[in-house]
């Protein structure tokens, strides 16, 4: 045996090396050769040592590096979710405990090929009892506590670098949460969790549900074991004592969690399990503010806006102004308010609040709102503005260095609080007013803050075209813009004052190379630009963008339909429906919505055509004979010089039928709303004929046409008599 010491452990004994084999012997050199030579040696000679060691050694380090960073989760039927969290974290080289708390699925199994200690433990209803099961079992410096529908977006490699620098006072640290909360990019909640701590430090969990980490103080180690503890923020609103220690600083590492998102909602059961369970805490203590802001989060996520304001008035009373989920109970007190319109109680709430949190932007923003729908539009831009200036205070809150005086930690907010969404409604304000220059400069400042924000499009593409602009030109300028061209102001665009009250300038030949979408960097942004140039009613140059490469787009069928139709391109409009449509809803056996539908039939009907047979393949029966009398009487329509009286039979078919007046009313609107005013005369005309004997149709769709033709913009004419 041999015996070595090293600096990584203390003295560890290691079993001799094997003897060479037979056929080496011979070639052996002398003995101070093999000394030399750690390639033949024999039984106690250094070589055998020497490897032996480096073996060891080798290890020791990868036990070490392995030790540095241990996942632990709590799962239950997370098969859908479980793979993509472990995917993610797959590369650190970690320990991985995952407490399955009775799952019916292949959770565990999956687990465990990804190599994680499994433990089994019975669901007791009970958050924190189930996170402590593998808090002890830690074999590792530093513990990340995960949850399956949350997975590392990055930081994880920049954090495994870092932790070894921690100094030793730091035991707890931050992560960055992003919240889910919508399909669009714009739609999440940033949070900043204590999710990442060291082991055997004295942490675990206390609490049924929203369980809040807690730590032992060694400065109370004579005190009860029930009062002994530091309470550490462990989710932004999970702590319901006092904070009066140094915030944690906050770690590189990012994550995403979309357990919020309302198709991830709908599919579980979990905020009635969450209603039970906070219901049960409240049995036991009505009267704490806590529970009571989570039950008014819960109520929230039913749908049910009254109890929740209820639940959030009660707690707000209750909650000591030093509680560390204060800032985000008023938040969320304000933001119901505002969604149920009572903007003079969250006027109240905010005017006092905003005061107390002065660098929460979401405050300021709420309070503009509230401002605005009061008519105080100039104090509703300072508080937008306010908000617009929180970031700046705050400053840059990503990890720079591990230091114990990291500055207090940011807030619950939504994204773009502080950016995008504050610029976009002083820029609305500004455009309402007159002063263009300065709207087109806040849009701007908003796409500089998220490339994809679409109230921000939308904004610019109106401004441009209050102040006099061509659609060719606002096609142009929002190209140019989509670019990254600098410097872009209404000026330099059409030659005319802030205000837009000079004429439209003429075209420069600055943006001559504004028609070639090539230089678009993105899909993503093709795509965006393409919805903002249709949404302010520039079709024509939303389907030339878009027929440059219409395979980098993402553009629904029906929408690109809809915009040929605008942009009176009836057979472009036809053939998409007949390639796209026919053989779909044949060989999938599905109806198109019927807006669709009414699309289709006004391709067939602009290009003089009568309905094709695939379409009527494709209508489901209930509305067939509708399009098929419609078909008949406008094709005899169009081919006699005065009006024709319709058959018995086809006037019952369409003047009984609630679903046959239904759909010939959404047709003539629709070939209005398409600008298709010839069709839509015609179709008015039939309808008034066959509709003639059912008192007052005729009279009461002529006002609805005419209505029509006045919100489009389009020269109206009274029906026939």
């Amino acid at each position: 045996m041999y015996w070595c010491r090293s600096v990584f452990s203390n003295i560890h004994v290691f079993p001799t090396a094997p003897a060479l084999s037979a056929h080496q012997a011979p070639s052996m050199c002398s003995s101070m050769d093999k000394a030399h030579n750690p390639f033949f040696c024999h039984i106690g000679t250094w070589g055998s040592l020497w490897w032996t060691s480096c073996t060891f050694l080798y290890w020791r380090w990868l036990r070490l590096q392995n030790r540095l960073l241990g996942i632990h989760m709590i799962v239950q039927n997370e098969e859908q979710y479980l793979p993509r969290c472990l995917d993610s974290l797959k590369h650190a080289g970690t320990e991985w405990f995952i407490t399955d708390t009775g799952s019916s699925d292949r959770t565990a199994e999956i687990a465990r090929t990804y190599g994680a200690t499994v433990l089994h433990a019975r669901w007791e209803e009970d958050f924190a009892q189930a996170r402590n099961i593998s808090l002890p079992l830690a074999n590792t410096d530093w513990i990340l506590v995960l949850d399956a529908d949350e997975y590392v977006t990055q930081g994880l490699e920049e954090l495994l670098n870092d932790l070894p620098k921690v100094h030793k006072s730091i035991s707890s640290m931050r992560i960055t949460i992003e919240n889910l909360v919508g399909e669009a990019a714009e739609e999440k909640v940033i949070s900043h969790p204590v999710r990442l701590f060291r082991a055997h430090q004295g942490y675990r969990y206390t609490g049924r549900i929203h369980e809040q980490l807690v730590r032992s103080s060694p400065r109370k180690a004579n005190r009860d074991a029930d009062t002994d503890t530091d309470i550490i923020i462990m989710e932004p609103h999970s702590c319901e004592e006092d904070l009066h220690a140094e915030t944690e600083p906050l770690a590189p590492l990012c994550l995403v969690h979309d357990g919020y998102l309302a198709s991830t909602i709908a599919e579980g059961n979990k905020p009635r399990r969450n209603l039970k369970m906070i219901e049960r805490e409240l049995a036991d203590d009505p009267a704490q503010p806590f529970h009571l802001y989570n039950l008014g989060v819960t109520y929230c996520q039913l749908g049910q806006l009254e109890p929740a304001m209820d639940a959030f008035h009660e707690s707000l009373r209750r909650t000591d102004v030093l509680a560390p989920y204060r800032p985000t109970l008023v938040r969320d007190y304000a933001k119901v308010l505002v969604g149920a319109e009572q903007y003079n109680a969250a006027y109240v709430l905010l005017a006092v609040e905003r005061q107390r949190y002065p660098s929460y932007a979401d405050l300021h923003l709420l309070y503009g709102v509230t401002l605005e729908q009061q008519g105080l539009e100039e104090r509703a831009y300072q508080a937008y503005a306010r908000a617009s200036d929180c970031q700046k205070e705050l400053g840059n809150t990503g990890h720079t260095e591990y230091s114990t005086s990291t500055p207090g930690a940011p807030y619950v907010t939504e994204a773009g609080s502080d950016g995008y969404r504050a610029y976009t409604p002083m820029a609305r304000l500004a455009q309402k007013r007159g002063f263009f220059q300065e709207a087109v400069h806040l849009y701007g400042l908003a796409l500089d803050s998220l490339f994809t924000y679409g109230p921000a499009w939308t904004g610019l593409a109106d401004v441009l075209q209050q102040s006099g602009e061509t659609d060719k030109k606002i096609a142009q300028i929002l190209l140019s813009r989509a670019r990254g061209i600098e410097g872009l102001d209404l000026s330099e665009c059409s030659g005319h004052s802030g205000h837009g009250n000079g004429r439209h300038g003429s075209d420069r030949s600055d943006y001559s190379t504004a028609d070639d979408p090539n230089v678009m960097t993105t899909d993503e942004h093709l795509t965006h630009m393409v919805y903002v140039l249709a949404g302010c009613g520039a079709y024509e140059q939303a389907l030339n963008l878009l027929d440059t490469d219409a395979r980098r787009a993402r553009i629904h069928a029906a929408d690109r339909m809809y915009w040929m139709l605008c942009a009176g391109k009836v057979s472009d409009a036809l053939q998409l429906a007949e390639n796209d449509w026919a053989d779909v809803c044949v060989e999938q056996h599905t109806n198109l919505p019927l807006e669709h539908r009414i699309n289709w039939g006004l391709a067939c009907w602009g290009n003089e055509l009568r309905l094709s047979d695939s379409f009527l393949v494709a209508m489901p029966p209930q509305e067939k004979d509708v399009w098929k009398v419609m078909d008949r009487l406008l094709n005899k329509l169009s081919n006699q010089l005065g009006p024709r009286e319709p058959a018995s039979e086809e006037q019952q078919l369409l003047q009984w039928s609630p679903q046959a007046q239904m759909v010939t009313e959404k047709i003539v609107e629709q070939a209005v709303k398409t600008g298709q005013l010839t069709l839509a005369e015609q179709l008015h005309e039939l309808r008034a004929m066959i509709m003639r004997d059912h008192r007052g149709a005729p009279r009461r769709f002529g006002v609805s046409l005419q209505v029509c033709c006045i919100v489009t913009g389009t020269p109206w004419q009274p029906p026939i008599s």
